[in-house]
């Protein structure tokens, strides 16, 4: 059945010839419908390492993804609504939710005044899009439907010729919807502003200084992963998951073009993440940058580069947070009018202030195994991905891709047992996948 299902949208994707520009004209507005059709091979699904129960199972799955979008343009100023489904299926493994909903809302109004009002909104709900949840990639595996609000309203005045000032503010929420020992991450509301300067050197450039604050939230389950650690000091217990904390930074660099070759931004500074009184653990205090390089090597081929450091909240044992620092090189190119390719290799390692320590079950009061195990040892993931795509663009509407990604993640994290050497954070994965998209 499933086959058919694939064979019948490839069918429909390779027999529409329809030629059009880059949107549809419905009166004052431009739609752009598109769909796509995806399948998948991995030969690891749950990302686990052959010395774990799950470790090294391969499965397949197919999925579809419709998406509208509708620009609304009006003289300087306009609105862009983009609305996104996915039906996944897998051949083995059953999902507690098939679907995928997205609501992507930007707007940017322009006032006679030269003020600038922007607002948006995005609306997400998932199953096992972690980077959504867990954006510094420490859980990797989820089969629990979560929803997550995203909003920003800001606005920009110009002062003078080349300086403006900005002001903004944030409210991201992620919530699960199944409160149980299943879940692979805690609920968060993140509340948050921020100011930021610039000075437009060159009409498409400028120096950007800006000032963040965030505070954030969590909501924690009261099931088995509600652990606790015990200080024989302080004769005290502490909740090791009361990590609500204040987030402040403040950055400086550079945005947009220089020239015809190359284009970006380029941001460092520092950040501090302070977590509750009475949380023991350590805080965040350090240098953080966030890069983006696009090179027109020439006019068929682009290469770009990006690096980042920035600390995330963690759930692991008893550490606040760990610190991701990352490295990513692509290149791409237009060989003809039809065919393209794209290939790069990402490095991630994501660093732990805390060393393990021996958690208690939260109701039998024993020593979670795993951390009895592992005590002592501080966590080190260190994360390689390489890819690669081939395409081919039959009309404007219609594109057909091929694709390849390894990943392998080497974690420190490891015990002895009657099994021999278990590694519980460490895996590596092949993924083979076709896509077929028609649209605008």
């Amino acid at each position: 059945m499933r086959k058919s299902i694939w064979m019948a949208v490839m069918a429909v994707a390779l027999s529409a010839g329809v030629m059009a520009g880059d949107g549809i004209p419905m009166g004052n507005a431009v739609f752009y419908p598109s769909v796509e059709f995806v399948y998948t091979h991995t030969d690891n699904l749950f990302l686990q390492d052959g010395s774990m129960p799950y470790g090294n199972e391969s499965d397949t799955f197919w999925a579809i993804r419709p998406r509208l979008g509708f620009e609304f343009p009006f003289k300087e100023s306009y609105m862009r609504l983009d609305l996104g489904y996915q039906y996944k299926d897998y051949n083995d493994y059953t999902l507690t939710s098939h679907d995928t909903w997205l609501a992507d809302f930007t707007s940017n109004f322009k006032f006679s005044n030269n003020a600038v009002l922007k607002v948006d909104a995005r609306y997400f709900r998932g199953v096992q899009e972690v980077l959504e949840f867990d954006p510094g990639y420490e859980r990797y595996f989820s089969n629990d439907p979560f929803d997550r609000w995203e909003f920003r309203v800001g606005v920009d005045f110009n002062l003078n010729k080349n300086n403006t000032l900005g002001f903004y503010g944030l409210y991201n929420q992620v919530h699960f919807r199944h409160d149980n020992e299943n879940q692979p991450w805690y609920n968060y509301d993140e509340l948050g502003g921020g100011v930021t300067w610039k000075y437009h050197f060159r009409p498409e450039s400028a120096l950007i200084l800006n000032s963040e604050y965030v505070t954030s939230d969590p909501d924690f389950y009261d099931y088995d992963y509600n652990q606790y650690y015990y200080d024989p000091v302080r004769n005290t217990w502490y909740n090791a998951r009361g990590r609500e904390y204040d987030y402040w930074t403040i950055v400086t660099g550079w945005e947009g073009d220089l020239g015809r070759v190359m284009n970006g931004y380029a941001k460092a500074g520092y950040g501090d993440m302070n977590f509750t009184q009475s949380n023991p653990f350590s805080d965040f205090s350090g240098l953080i940058f966030d890069a983006g390089l696009g090179f027109r090597a020439s006019e068929t081929v682009k290469l770009d580069l990006t690096l980042n450091r920035r600390p995330y909240q963690s759930e692991y044992n008893v550490n606040n947070f760990y610190t991701a620092t990352a490295g990513q090189f692509q290149v791409q190119q237009q060989v003809s009018r039809y065919l393209f390719w794209s290939a790069g290799y990402r490095y991630q390692e994501n660093a732990y202030p805390n060393a393990v320590k021996p958690l208690y079950d939260w109701y039998w009061g024993v020593p979670i195994y795993e951390y009895w195990a592992t005590q002592g040892q501080t966590r080190r993931d260190k994360i390689g991905r390489a890819y690669g795509e081939v395409g081919v663009h039959l009309t404007k509407q219609i594109s057909l891709r091929a694709n390849y990604q390894y990943e392998k993640r080497d974690s420190n994290i490891h015990w002895w047992d009657y099994t021999g050497d278990v590694r519980p954070y460490s895996y590596t994965e092949n993924r083979f996948s076709f896509q077929a998209q028609l649209g605008w």
